[in-house]
């Protein structure tokens, strides 16, 4: 058999194509790996927690004062909000805080910050209205 084989051309043939498909399986089988590993990595950098507080929101010219539990947050300019139907606004001023003078009572939530010099702080991530 390994005579007809020399003769037709084909000898060594099968161990050469067995040899490329092995190193083919193994490279995609590393690459996967590195893959999954790199899908690890990132998944202990989640984003921090948002957490959910009520606070007295004091009006100014398109900026509000809220303070609760001894803290002061600034919201400024446009900001995600809820109105009274649970309805999101993505950017905008939220209804309910009206103009400068009011005082009201909202929900927000808040994410901790780490400025580039390392202090910390809390940005207020959405307001919502009352219902």
């Amino acid at each position: 058999m390994a005579a007809v084989a020399a003769v037709a051309g084909l000898s060594g043939r099968p161990n050469v194509l067995s040899r490329r498909i092995k190193w083919g399986t193994a490279l995609i089988a590393g690459a996967c790996l590195i893959a999954f590993l790199g899908f690890l990595a990132g998944e202990h950098h989640q984003r921090p927690a948002t957490t959910v507080l009520t606070g007295v929101a004091t009006v100014g010219d398109h900026m509000a004062s809220i303070v609760t539990s001894g803290w002061v947050y600034g919201v400024e300019g446009n900001v995600t909000w809820v109105d009274q139907d649970g309805v999101t606004h993505y950017g905008g001023w939220p209804a309910c805080l009206g103009g400068p003078g009011n005082t009201v009572r909202v929900t927000f939530g808040e994410v901790p910050v780490t400025a580039p010099d390392g202090t910390m702080t809390r940005q207020v991530t959405w307001v919502g209205c009352p219902s």
